[in-house]
């Protein structure tokens, strides 16, 4: 069958076809042309040889140009200027923060305690921020391993010195990091840390007190290396500066040199280094006034709160250093301890006795670093007072019960540690206190000395419930 078209199905004529294909391929190559354009200027944009153009670039108004000025290289500097003072205000409340860091206190919790105040009262003259070394051992300083709060209460000490900022470790830390990452966003190393790194130590045969400058790390403890590289104190093209304070101890003994040595300390402190760091071992206060005791934490004065509520509120307190006695005394000792024992418990009723000491609790160490060779004398002395009476100590009465479940506080809790603070203020609260005779404890203790002065100024206070400040045992004839 043919297949037969009627008049409007008549082909259209070649010529017309071949027009209007090339008019429509026109087209199209147009629109190839223009989106291909448009995609090839994007990408030139994005790709790394252009990338120099996404900088941010801060234009000063063109009236005030000069045909020399470098734009880039005077926008970065105040931009970086701008973002450190940011820094500083955040974290200081300044646009320059200066700080000062006693990074060791070469002395144990009882006079480390003392001296931490008068540095503070030092950061107080040089309106510094006053960083707060770790803690741990009975000691203060960045070598331990907790924060400052695991022994103290911060709040109460912000109080007892209101123009004072205080900063943690690790706040000081983070300020050290931030103040680098804006150094390296920035691209500018031009404002290293300006430090002055100091040792102030007392010299028992200095003839007169000095301050002079020092070899770089002439003094310096390892463990401060952690704050490294951040303040770059090996860094030959950091701004660090070494001195060394030698101090005549009469300097400090005496309160009319320790007037004049304060003035002497701050004048040569007062200076613009943005931190001070200090190696400190003072012995002595360093000003005038004596600020009270830094308070401590509230989990360490609850804990002497229960082991008091346990005693029922009616008992001898004992501290017995045995490190310091004679060991072949310890018999004659511990007959002199049971006569006294015996005789406060009969007159002033009371029942209970709790025993404050060095000798092993924990452990077959004992709870001082410095007390290592135990003898026999030492064990039978113990000994013998356990078989005479109930003795209690802050073991046997679960002290600090949640710290011995861990066993991150393991060394801690078996050397002098959080444990010598919480034996101190259980006696502080004892009905009555006593502590061993020369040859039997160590007689010159800051530590009993603390304990005695805390009675002292309860009973002046018609506190009650304490019937002496401090008695001593005697040794029987």
């Amino acid at each position: 069958m043919t297949l037969r078209l009627n008049s409007s199905q008549k082909k259209t004529p070649l010529s017309q076809i071949t027009r209007n294909s090339f008019l429509l391929i026109c087209f199209f190559f147009l629109l190839w042309y223009i989106i291909s354009s448009f995609y090839f200027e994007q990408e030139e944009l994005l790709s790394d040889k252009n990338e120099e153009t996404l900088t941010e670039v801060h234009l000063t108004s063109l009236s005030t140009l000069s045909s020399n000025t470098t734009i880039t290289t005077i926008a970065d500097n105040d931009n970086s200027k701008n973002q450190l003072e940011e820094l500083n205000k955040k974290y200081c409340g300044k646009p320059i923060c200066k700080f000062l860091f006693v990074y060791i206190i070469g002395e144990q919790e009882t006079k480390a305690n003392l001296h931490f105040r008068s540095f503070s009262q030092l950061a107080e003259k040089l309106n510094r921020i006053m960083v707060l070394p770790n803690v741990g051992s009975s000691r203060i300083g960045t070598c331990n391993k907790f924060p400052f709060d695991f022994y103290y209460n911060i709040t109460l000490l912000q109080k007892e010195f209101p123009n004072v900022l205080f900063k943690s470790e690790n706040d000081f830390i983070f300020w050290l990091k931030e103040r680098d990452q804006i150094k390296k966003i920035m691209n500018n190393n031009d404002k290293p840390l300006s430090i002055l790194h100091s040792s102030v130590k007392i010299n028992r045969s200095a003839e007169k007190t000095f301050y002079d400058d020092a070899e770089p790390n002439f003094d310096v403890y390892e463990c401060i290396s952690k704050f490294e590289p951040l303040m770059n104190l090996k860094d030959p093209n950091s701004r660090v500066r070494y001195t060394k304070m030698i101090i005549k101890e009469m300097d400090l003994i005496r309160e009319k040199s320790r007037v004049e040595f304060s003035k002497l300390l701050t004048k040569v402190l007062t200076i613009d280094e943005e931190i001070i760091l200090v190696n400190g071992y003072v012995v002595h206060p360093l000003f005038l006034q004596i600020m009270p005791v830094i308070p401590y934490n509230d989990y360490i004065l609850n804990e002497a709160q229960k082991i008091k509520d346990k005693l029922s509120f009616s008992y001898i307190g004992i501290h017995w250093r045995l490190e310091s006695s004679t060991p072949k005394l310890l018999p004659d000792c511990v007959q002199g301890l049971i006569k006294t024992l015996n005789k406060v418990m009969e007159e002033g009723e009371i029942k209970n006795i709790y025993l404050a000491t060095d000798y092993p609790l924990l452990s077959t160490r004992s709870q001082s670093s410095t007390f290592g060779k135990i003898t026999s004398y030492h064990h039978d002395a113990i000994r013998t007072l356990n078989e005479t009476f109930k003795i209690n100590t802050w073991v046997s009465l679960g002290g600090l019960e949640q710290l011995r479940k861990n066993e991150k506080y393991n060394k801690e809790l078996n050397g002098s540690g959080i444990q010598g603070i919480l034996d101190k203020l259980v006696c502080m609260n004892s009905n009555y206190f006593i502590s061993g005779p020369k040859g039997c404890s160590r007689v010159i203790s800051k530590y009993t000395k603390a304990i005695a002065n805390e009675r002292s100024n309860r009973i002046k206070n018609k506190d009650s419930d304490l019937l002496n400040v401090i008695d001593r045992w005697e040794i029987p004839l």
